[in-house]
């Protein structure tokens, strides 16, 4: 449940939400609350997080009350990769884990960008709602909230919408201020919210105070009847619009000024009307706060004046710094005369605001000149006590001082960045600029180490604004490349891909190419995350050019063939032990920035089915074996052993490279590169020479563990091809269509790839003959496999085209038509990617074979025989590599050719050795189909009852695989009634013992 209150500025809103979540907490809800200040955007995404550590701290102490663990709870329902990703987010779950060290180095925790964190928390909250405790997470002031944040939000609220528990044990409330514009983030995610079916949405808007609800305040709080306060509460409605907040100001006022006291001798309180009425009030509320701290001391208001600017609230420990070091002499001395006149009041250690309209109408209230100077002594004095100049120049953070605890060191520094930030840089010195550029530099590095992107891009920003007459001169040279390398590093991570580009190619324009690896590599992975795999492969190839890499500026055959023989003769000097363990030692700067251009560049002509991969693949791998093989090698020595099948068809070393892959996998760790290769390896190389189960294990276990640390893409393209194989291996298709409609769910930011899961689903769908709902998933910006085809043309997308293709081969061939199945075969293979193999494409070629045979039997010509033939020996030889996969297809089309050669005996023995293969192997589709080409040949030699009995077990196949249509069409198209099984031996052996009833 998920619940919006909106409303004016002092409406009640917080008031109202804050009595909601008390209430529930008495009756036992687990309640987490947060605000957003306002100015501080680029921190949201923290004070989001900071909802769910505070949940943890309370979900912990609720069961230590009863006498329960809530470690033991937690840990019972996540796993420790997922824990240790998120620990360092959410601090409280280092209690959960076991791992209180918070000195831990970032780079021996995985890595998790901003989208990785949008799949990992709801897993966690997932998680925490599946110990059945009732939750409710507050958050106000929604409206100061940035699209990051919110984008945060919407991925929680639409995964806990779908789970059972979501709609009873879950409450989302979010308070946020009428007048947002069309333009504002909150705008774009509410109609998300509205109109998502996942989401239970109500909305509530806090109107004006009426003139009745004026009426019941007075009487409460004077304690008099409703006809002795009706005409004050016409003139205090009238005079504040029913305002909620304007009408307490305006009461106070006149308490204060005496309009509105106590009378002895009416023993009760009293006013004058006309007086009242006669009254002049200021024009808005936060003018009538103003005037009402007039009566302020003249060492009260400069206070006051200072606390308005650290914004609504501040600690009381930054506060206690100020004492010394600023000329008002600090705040401390006057806050209880503060608290005591209703302005401020503490909360734990903050003190806050009572309203931020008081914040509001004080710093506005303060003249220019003063405003300036407030911010400079508050931002140089908490700056000098924590020697950020010191930092600056030594470039790194000593977590130790006399005058500060040490956890308070990060906080002070972000505040004293933000004072100076609030100063227009035109009023300083040139020299103060560059000073506290220094400065935001060293907030952008403390916020990047505690994994707040958002704060750490928002500060490099900053840092290159106060640099806007001296960037890149000799004095800022360092600081410049140092802060739009933080920005560019710190976007990428926060999924602004655009943006980090363009600080990442600064870099480049302004430094020698031998020291822009970094910025380069950045480059390479913005364009990689938009998508843009073509611009990636060109950028990469001059990068591996300007490194000296032999990359052409045309790849041809040759060219490839003879890189290919050249590694080959430099691997042929090591064992697969050998190749694994060159390792040159710890992997300097400059090597590691190369090891991951040249993954990234791998990927991106991967997913382009780029003509430079295997060239780039080569050069990848005779770079490892000359400097070292790494993690970051993994992806290209697969790859290089999926080239060693399809250009060389050589299965023999491309089982070589298989295999060191493997063992490179197996002696490294686990992060995002590993998992990539992991699936390219399996999905490409491996499935040639294990079982097809054998292959879908172990994407799932990949699936597992990239789910686990959040490396969403590895997570959807795993699952992505083991549901694909596992429609090949004959799972049951209601399942499998129900598995691609949960794994659409969560591919909205990865279109491309859902893309190629919707042609399967077509699939599906057809031989099911049932429509299911995953194109709505998208809200029509996908809406048929005809605009994928369309797309997929105009953006040169070949493997679309060709899996499209090679789909409606697929149907057609199973339905019979195989003129239409000839027409969409041959636009399939006059794809370059089609002479790539793949798994579809052993049953595109079994399946043209069977086709060939037919048309030869139907007197079409030799060419026919003479194809099918052709295609037999590549069965063949294909059987010597995977008996599982392949052996009954071979059988089939052995069958095939022996029934034209009219050698009906063989015919009858390859038939049924097909069928029989195809049970033992688990294949349940294929047996359907080798029953069915079975009763062709029987019917076609006149044996129609055994032929009968063929059709009819094909029928019972294509039923247990979930192909309801497919089995429709074989019963309609044969004329199928009751089976007498009893005339055919081999069919009544089928059916009582048959081993295909699965469960997913």
């Amino acid at each position: 449940e998920c619940v919006l209150v909106s409303g004016g500025a002092g409406s009640g809103k917080s008031h109202f939400v804050n009595n909601v979540s008390t209430f529930l907490s008495n009756i036992g809800w687990i309640v987490s609350t947060a605000s957003c200040g306002r100015d501080m955007g680029h921190r949201s995404s923290e004070t989001v997080l900071s909802l769910l550590d505070t949940l943890i701290v309370n979900i912990v102490a609720a069961y230590n009350s009863e006498g329960k663990s809530a470690i033991d709870a937690l840990l019972g329902v996540l796993d420790s990769t997922t824990l240790l990703s998120l620990s360092a987010y959410l601090p409280s779950l280092r209690i959960v884990s076991g791992n209180t060290d918070r000195s831990t180095p970032p780079n021996n925790r995985p890595e998790v960008s901003q989208l990785q964190l949008t799949f990992l928390l709801p897993r966690l909250l997932n998680a925490i709602l599946s110990l059945n405790r009732k939750v409710v997470l507050f958050l106000d002031n929604f409206e100061h909230v940035d699209s990051s944040a919110l984008a945060l939000l919407s991925e929680l609220l639409t995964s806990v919408g779908r789970l059972p528990s979501g709609r009873s044990n879950f409450l989302f409330i979010g308070c946020y201020r009428d007048g947002i514009s069309e333009q504002h983030p909150l705008t774009v995610h509410l109609a998300d919210f509205r109109r998502h079916q996942d989401i239970s949405l109500t909305e509530m808007s806090l109107n004006r105070l009426s003139i009745d609800d004026v009426t019941d305040i007075i009487m409460t709080e004077l304690r008099l009847p409703r006809r002795l306060v009706l005409e004050l509460a016409n003139i205090v409605h009238k005079k504040t619009s029913g305002h909620a907040l304007f009408v307490v100001q305006l009461l106070n006022s006149l308490v204060r000024d005496s309009v509105l006291a106590y009378s002895p001798m009416k023993r009760r309180f009293d006013w004058d009307s006309a007086k009242v009425r006669s009254l002049k009030t200021a024009d808005s509320v936060a003018s009538l706060i103003v005037s009402n701290l007039n009566s302020l001391t003249p060492g009260e208001l400069p206070s006051l004046r200072a606390l308005s600017c650290f914004g609504i609230q501040a600690k009381m420990s930054v506060l206690a710094l100020l004492k010394d070091g600023c000329p008002f002499g600090g705040v401390e001395p006057y806050l209880k005369s503060l608290i005591e006149g209703g302005v401020v009041e503490m909360k734990d250690s903050l003190v806050v605001f009572t309203h931020d309209l008081i914040q509001q109408g004080v710093y506005n209230n303060i003249p220019t000149e003063e405003r300036r100077r407030l911010h400079l002594n508050i931002g140089v004095c908490l700056g000098m006590k924590v020697s950020l100049d010191q930092h600056y120049m030594m470039g790194q953070l000593e977590m130790a001082s006399r005058n500060v605890e040490s956890q308070e060191i990060n906080a002070i520094i972000g505040i004293a960045a933000n004072q100076v930030n609030r100063v227009d840089p035109s009023s300083m010195e040139r020299s103060q600029r560059i000073r506290f550029a220094g400065w935001n530099m060293v907030a952008a590095s403390q916020f990047a180490k505690r994994f707040n992107f958002g704060a750490s891009a928002h500060y490099c920003k900053k840092g290159i604004d106060l640099l806007y007459d001296s960037l890149w001169c000799n004095e800022t040279f360092d600081l410049c490349r140092a802060l739009h390398e933080g920005a560019a590093s710190a976007l990428l991570f926060l999924g602004d891909f655009s943006d980090a580009r363009q600080y990442a190619n600064v870099i480049i324009d302004n430094l020698p190419f031998a020291d822009s690896l970094a910025a380069q590599y950045m480059v390479l992975r913005s364009w990689e995350r938009m998508g843009k795999y073509e611009e990636q492969v060109d950028r990469g190839s001059a990068i591996l050019r300007g490194l000296n890499f032999d990359i052409p500026l045309e790849p041809s055959p040759l060219l490839i063939m003879d890189a290919m023989a050249h590694i080959s003769n430099i691997a042929s000097k090591y064992s697969i032990e050998q190749i694994a363990k060159l390792r040159s030692g710890k992997v300097d700067t400059r090597k590691k920035n190369i090891l991951l251009s040249l993954d990234s560049i791998t990927v991106g002509a991967y997913r382009s089915s780029s003509p430079f991969l295997p060239l780039i693949t080569c050069a990848v791998v005779n770079y490892s074996l000359q400097n070292g093989v790494y993690e970051e090698s993994a992806l290209s020595f697969a790859c290089l052993g999926y080239f060693k099948i399809a250009l060389a068809g050589d299965y023999k070393e491309a089982r070589y490279w298989a295999n060191a892959t493997s063992l490179i996998l197996n002696t490294s760790g686990t992060n995002s590169i590993l998992n990539r290769a992991n699936i390219v390896l399996h999905s490409f190389v491996q499935h040639f020479f294990v079982s097809t189960q054998e292959t879908i294990f172990s994407l799932l276990s990949i699936n597992k563990t990239a789910a686990a640390m959040g490396d969403v893409e590895s997570a959807i393209y795993s699952m992505l091809f083991s549901l694909r194989f596992s429609f090949y291996a004959g799972e049951n298709l209601a399942l499998l269509l129900n598995s691609f409609c949960e794994l659409l769910r969560t591919m909205k930011r990865y279109k491309e790839v859902a893309k190629a899961a919707l042609i399967v689903v077509v699939m599906i769908e057809t031989l099911i003959g049932t429509k299911s709902n995953a194109f709505d998933v998208f809200e029509g910006t996908i809406p048929t496999e005809d605009f994928i085809l369309a797309d997929a043309k105009a953006t040169q997308n070949i493997v679309s085209i060709e899996l499209i293709h090679t789909r409606r081969f697929f149907t057609a061939f199973w339905f019979g038509d195989y003129q239409k199945a000839n027409e969409s075969y041959k636009a399939a293979s006059s794809v370059p990617s089609s002479k790539m193999p793949k798994l579809w494409t052993i049953y595109r070629e079994c399946y043209k074979a069977i086709i060939t045979f037919h048309m030869y039997a139907e007197g079409e010509g030799e060419e026919w025989l003479q194809e099918g033939m052709k295609l037999l020996s590549k069965f063949q030889f294909w059987k010597t590599i995977s008996k599982d996969v392949i052996e009954s297809k071979f059988l089939l089309l052995q069958a095939e050719y022996h029934a034209v050669s009219c050698e009906i005996s063989k015919a009858r023995a390859s038939f049924e050795a097909s069928i029989k293969s195809a049970r033992d192997h688990g294949y349940i589709n294929d047996q359907g189909l080798a029953f069915e080409c079975y009763g062709k040949f029987l019917a076609s030699i006149v044996d129609n009852n055994a032929a009968l009995n063929c059709f009819k077990s094909a029928h019972v196949c294509y039923s247990q695989w979930g192909a309801l249509a497919l089995a429709e069409h074989v019963w309609n198209k044969n004329k199928l009634s009751t089976c007498n099984e009893g005339s055919s031996p081999f069919c009544a052996s089928f059916h009582t013992s048959n081993k295909h009833v699965r469960s997913w």
